[in-house]
């Protein structure tokens, strides 16, 4: 009885505990639990009572709980174990008390101070990581117990071990470097006696010997009386910044020397001290290559025997000749830890350990262009192998090095250029646009003016370097230029002294003093040359008068107006090729420049004039009547019907006029000529000497070329195209070089057309870029075939019109159909004309650079009827020029001829070109143009264009020509 109270007395006093508690018997079943147990576990007493514990709790808690009474038990000792109720997402701490029958377990909630404990570790977690990532590490001092304490990266900056290494302020003295102890102390002890914060730097020495340079920075905590109780602080590792620094400065120094062209010797010994500072115990040689590339020389190596540096001075490269000579061999590193046992050197071993060197590293030092210019060594008096970063500094210094060599290798050529620039026929400068003087110029200039060096330099060079009649000013020809921009090209008179004028053609660019760098080139032959080709393009070489292209561009600008009409008259000699025939082309040409003069004396000056072919002539002028019109047409009639005299011959001419104007017969430079020349035309019909307009009939023709055009559009899909084959030869030899590709139309209804009529009609209606895919396609497949039947060394040119000049995909066409067939690019020549090259220039240019590019060859058709400038001629990637038939027709005979066809062979052998001469009909036509060192040639006289079965039989000539 007095029990059953006593428990009851226990019961009611275990319920008044706040914390869960439970008491099991000795078999771990329960015998009790509190209401709060009750609510923990979520059962009433009576379902616990006589249960498992275990059996109520989730796995993962119930193991450690069983195994902490288990245990406590045993040794009859209480137990404390932590777990976490899952459901409950939180953690308890449980307390088992044995008993010798029992024991009880209490339940307390500990997740607030658990979450704190866990968040307290990530914090000391991430502080130790930015301590790490920061190599800073923290320290604090309890001054009068002298306790010290360290954070862990802090004993990995000093390299002790925290078990091994009492932390005491005097064993922190210890470790710092022997010249900064005392300033280190006295900065303490300064800081403990005033308080505050404070700073320094000091450099450590870790077990292992190695150095290392540390930030320091802390502050002092004081008590009431202002005695210093605590000093805490942080410590910085700046050893690899100190080191960046050091090293930086010492290559700034070295550069600024290689600037101020200091001697080659001087920055390369810098450099081997330089690394030396760095990596104490090592000692630096730079040898250079030679000029052959096989031997090494002395550069640098401040702290080597000198004993040593003469004898390897020389030294052949090659495999196995010591770290140096095997390192510039291999263009690799080399590296040698002990010389008295590697094989490399064998033959040098005794040398080397003469002079104490017992390990050698070598790297060689290589040029912009990967070329050795030399090996950079670091020798050691022990045997080692390098560490990383032992070989990460060499690596930064062999740019250094690589600079310092090719600088004044640089210079060397440098100085020899200048000899030659004093030779030089061209002008080089250097001029202040601000003072208007020459600083610098060479001998060349002197020659040019006439002048006395001291004279060049006296004068303000704007008084002798003028600018073109109606250009800018000299002052801005050769005046301050922003500094970065590009070069700028000019064109500037120079006046001798006694007033002769040359031509300087200047490139010029500023530098960041405000200086010039100019060079100059004379250009006054050139310009010569220029000008007289220029007008024999444009002007007939027999009249002088302005030919058809001429004519067209003022047409174009009379009819740009739109204002009143244009009127054109064409005139045409009547029957002129009986004047050849019968009295020769000299006479011929006579009579041509007499009629010129005649036209040209009876027309107004608002007239233009030009010789459009062989014996026609067109006027064109705006703003006058029909009757006027009509009335000189008579005129001009008249004064070619008066006799026409000259040395030894009196002849008679007629001359029938066509007239067209616009817009009736037209409103283009083309379709006026087309109707004054078809005008002409039925004057003669009519009967010669007489004045004729254009008509009802001539327009009929007009549209009977609009059909021609309708049935050009279906001739690729018809398959009515055909390629003839004119063969071309060497004009020295007559050996068979290639030949010229030429379209044939066979119409269904029209029957052959020539392209001299449709081409123009194909290229009106935009259809040249099929029709030329077409013929580019058909040429790749002939060259295949003929390669296919053992056939070598031509080429195919095949010509291309303005239109597929500027076509986007000329390239791709040209491409597909080579690839498509296997035909070598080299094999393929594109002949275009300079009227094509002028259309959109930059597009022409750049398509022509695509073809180049490709492989392909260019040539230059009709050469001399066109622009011939000089000034887009090297604009151009042009292999070959063909002069035109029209130079090629009178030759021998034709002394204007002639000379035309001289210049330009001369010309395009100065730029690097070959010349081919086209029209050729007479083997003496073939003798003078091999005379004057025309390249090839190509003409009905030495071969027709024919079918492709035909022109096989160029192939078997050819073959018999050189068998025999």
């Amino acid at each position: 009885m007095e029990r059953s109270q006593s428990q009851s007395a226990a019961e009611r006093a275990f319920e008044r505990i706040a914390e869960a508690y439970v008491a099991l018997g000795a078999d771990w079943r329960c015998t009790y639990a509190n209401a709060a147990a009750c609510a923990f576990l979520g059962r009433r007493a009576g379902e616990l009572l006589g249960r498992h514990i275990w059996t109520e709790l989730p796995e993962d808690a119930s193991r450690p709980l069983r195994e902490a009474c288990e245990r406590a038990m045993a040794a009859q000792r209480p137990r404390t174990v932590e777990i976490r109720l899952q459901p409950l997402g939180r953690w308890f701490e449980s307390r088992v008390h044995p008993a010798p029958d029992g024991l009880t377990i209490s339940f307390q909630d500990i997740d607030e101070r658990r979450r704190g404990e866990e968040r307290l570790r990530a914090q000391q977690r991430l502080m130790e990581q930015a301590q790490r990532l920061a190599r800073v590490g923290s320290w604090s001092w309890e001054v009068a117990a002298n306790r010290v304490a360290w954070s862990d990266e802090l004993y990995r900056i000093y390299g002790v071990d925290p078990a091994r290494h009492t932390a005491t302020f005097e064993a922190y003295l210890e470790r710092v470097h022997p010249d900064d102890r005392a300033r280190v102390r006295d900065t303490i002890e300064r800081a403990l006696r005033e308080g505050g914060t404070f700073e320094f730097e000091e450099r450590i020495r870790r077990p292992d010997g190695d150095e290392r340079a540390l930030y320091s920075r802390g502050m002092v905590e004081t008590d009431a009386e202002g005695r210093a109780v605590r000093m805490q602080g942080i410590c910085q590792d700046v050893t690899e910044r100190k080191r960046e620094e050091r090293m930086a400065a010492g290559v700034h120094e070295i550069l600024c020397g290689i600037a101020a062209q200091r001697p080659l010797a001087e920055s390369l010994a810098r450099i081997a001290r330089l690394h030396e500072e760095q990596n104490p115990g090592a000692l630096c040689s730079l040898l250079l290559l030679d000029a052959d590339g096989r031997h090494v020389l002395h550069g640098a190596a401040p702290s080597l025997p000198e004993t040593y540096s003469r004898a390897i001075h020389g030294m052949e490269i090659g495999e196995g000749h010591g770290s140096c000579g095997t390192a510039a061999w291999r263009i690799e590193r080399v590296v040698v830890g002990d010389i008295a046992s590697h094989p490399y050197w064998a033959d040098y071993r005794e040398l080397a350990l003469a002079h104490g060197l017992r390990a050698c590293w070598s790297t060689p030092v290589l040029g912009s262009h990967g070329e050795v210019l030399g090996t950079f060594a670091v020798y050691y008096r022990e045997p080692r192998e390098p560490r990383p970063a032992e070989l990460a500094d060499i690596d930064r210094m062999l740019p250094v090095a690589s600079i310092a060599i090719e600088s004044e290798r640089l210079l060397g050529r440098l100085r020899e250029r200048n000899r030659f620039f004093e030779m030089a026929q061209e002008v080089f400068c250097i001029l202040d646009p601000r003072r208007g003087r020459l600083v610098q110029f060479n001998a060349f200039l002197q020659h040019l003016t006439g002048c006395s060096a001291d004279e060049l330099r006296e004068r303000n060079y704007r008084e002798f370097l003028l600018p073109l009649p109606g250009k800018e000013s000299a002052s801005s020809i050769l005046g301050p230029t922003g500094f970065g921009a590009s070069a700028r090209e000019s064109i500037t008179r120079c006046v001798a002294r006694d007033g002769s004028e040359s031509l300087l053609e200047w490139t010029a660019f500023a530098t960041p003093d405000g200086l010039l760098y100019a060079v100059a080139h004379d250009i006054t032959a050139r310009r010569i040359a220029e000008q007289k080709l220029q007008h024999a393009a444009s002007h007939d070489a027999i009249t002088d008068l302005p030919r058809r292209q001429q004519l067209e561009q003022a047409l174009a600008e009379l009819l740009r107006d739109g204002g009143a009409p244009v009127w054109l008259l064409v005139v045409g000699l009547d029957r002129f090729q009986v004047v050849n025939e019968s009295v020769g082309h000299l006479i011929g040409d006579d009579v041509l420049r007499r009629v010129a003069g005649r036209l040209r004396a009876a027309l107004g000056v608002q007239w233009q004039i030009a010789r459009i072919s062989g014996d026609r002539f067109a006027m064109a002028a705006g703003g006058l009547g029909r009757q006027a019109a009509l009335e000189l047409a008579e005129r001009l009639r008249s004064v070619v019907a008066r006799p026409i005299e000259g040395q030894d011959y009196r002849l008679l001419l007629t001359a029938s006029v066509g007239i067209s104007h616009s817009p009736e017969h037209g409103d283009t430079p083309a379709t006026l000529l087309r109707s004054g020349v078809a005008a002409m035309l039925q004057a003669k019909r009519d009967g010669r000497d007489r004045v004729g307009e254009f008509s009802a009939a001539e327009k009929r023709a007009l549209e009977e070329r609009v059909l021609l055009g309708s049935r050009l559009r279906d001739a690729v899909r018809r398959d009515e195209l055909e390629l003839y084959y004119q063969p071309q030869y060497s004009a020295l030899d007559h050996a068979l070089t290639g030949f010229e590709a030429l379209l044939r139309w066979n119409c269904g209804e029209l029957g052959r057309v020539m392209p001299a009529r449709f081409i123009p009609v194909a290229e009106a209606l935009g259809l040249m870029p099929e029709i030329g895919g077409w013929v580019f396609a058909q040429a790749a497949r002939q060259l295949r075939e003929w390669l296919d039947r053992g056939h070598r060394g031509f080429t195919l040119a095949v010509n291309a019109s303005a239109q597929q000049l500027q076509h986007p995909r000329l390239v791709e066409q040209v491409t597909a159909a080579l690839q498509r067939h296997g035909v070598p690019p080299a094999m393929l020549e594109i002949e275009m004309t300079e009227s094509a090259l002028m259309e959109n220039v930059s597009r022409v240019r750049s398509t022509l650079t695509g073809l180049k590019t490709l492989g392909v060859h260019l040539a230059l058709d009709d050469f001399g009827t066109g622009y011939s400038s000089l000034a887009y001629l090297k604009q151009f990637p042009i292999d070959k020029l063909k002069i035109d038939q029209s130079f090629v027709r009178e030759l021998p005979d034709n002394v204007s001829d002639g000379a035309i066809a001289q210049i330009i062979i001369e010309l395009a052998h100065q730029l690097h070109m070959l010349v081919a001469a086209e029209g050729v009909e007479t083997p003496a036509q073939a003798a003078f143009l091999a005379g004057l060192g025309c390249d090839e040639l190509q003409g009905n006289g030495l071969g027709a264009a024919v079918p492709a079965i035909e022109a096989v039989r160029s192939f078997v000539a050819a073959r018999g020509a050189s068998s025999a």
